[in-house]
């Protein structure tokens, strides 16, 4: 009975091995392509109009929306794969890419109940795909013009800046947001600025974007400090604060 009973162990291992072993062979791995710019090679494990599965040459899994890659492609015998030790494919959602940008706006600004107008112009630098959703986060300079009061007063800006996608595409709505200290020109103390702004992104290429958007920015303002006198021995300095509100259209372009 026991012999009887190895002898079919045997007989049903010799017979489905080579039907493992051809799963196994059959397992193609395939190269993706990102809009990003970075590239995966590994196994496909799921693939529909949404999502792709994919597990790198470690077994681990990644999901990735399908509209942030380009192409799929399989790999041929003849190309090369990734080595074991490669720990490319297990970074692939970390990988950063900087970018370069510069924007102009113009728009109205009011202060102390006058309006006026407003122009801006900003040069940032930062990282465009932050954790591969082409977030971005950096830092930005710039000039703003307020021409309110019969005068322009001058206001450079350092900022910390940030975009995030409210959906994920080639062509999508951005949310930006931006914090920092304006430095006042020409007679006039700067303080804290601080904008949000909503825009359109159009990608022309995998690292380049056009957008347009509006933006809605406050400044904080403050006149040079001067010496007030009620008597004659009596005197205390006087500082004037104020506060300008700027709208802003917005056009720019990152690389």
């Amino acid at each position: 009975m026991n012999h009887s009973v190895s002898r079919l162990l045997l007989f049903v291992l010799l017979f489905i091995s080579p039907v493992i072993a051809m799963g196994e062979d059959s397992a193609a791995l395939h190269r993706l392509l990102f809009r990003s710019g970075r590239v995966m090679v590994g196994e496909i494990v799921l693939r529909n109009e949404e999502v792709v599965v994919v597990k790198d040459t470690y077994g681990s899994r990644f999901q990735f929306p399908m509209s942030d890659i380009v192409e799929i492609a399989e790999l041929k015998d003849d190309e090369p794969q990734l080595k074991q030790d490669d720990k490319s494919s297990r970074s692939v959602s970390n990988i950063k890419r900087t970018a370069l940008g510069i924007r102009a706006a113009g728009g109205v600004a009011a202060l102390d109940g006058s309006v006026g107008g407003a122009f801006a112009v900003d040069l940032r630098m930062g990282v465009n795909s932050l954790a591969g959703k082409r977030i971005f986060l950096g830092g930005q300079v710039g000039y703003r013009a307020l021409m309110a009061e019969g005068k322009t007063l001058s206001v450079i800006p350092i900022d910390i800046a940030m975009e995030l996608p409210l959906i994920q595409g080639d062509h999508v709505p951005m949310l930006g947001a931006n914090i920092g200290y304006g430095i006042g020109v020409g007679g006039i103390r700067g303080g804290v600025n601080a904008g949000l702004s909503l825009a359109y992104r159009y990608h022309f290429s995998r690292t380049g974007a056009f957008h347009i958007g509006v933006e809605a920015e406050v400044q904080q303002l403050s006149s040079a400090t001067h010496t007030v006198t009620v008597e004659p021995d009596q005197t205390f300095l006087s500082t004037g604060g104020r506060t300008a509100v700027m709208g802003l259209i917005t056009l720019g372009v990152l690389f």
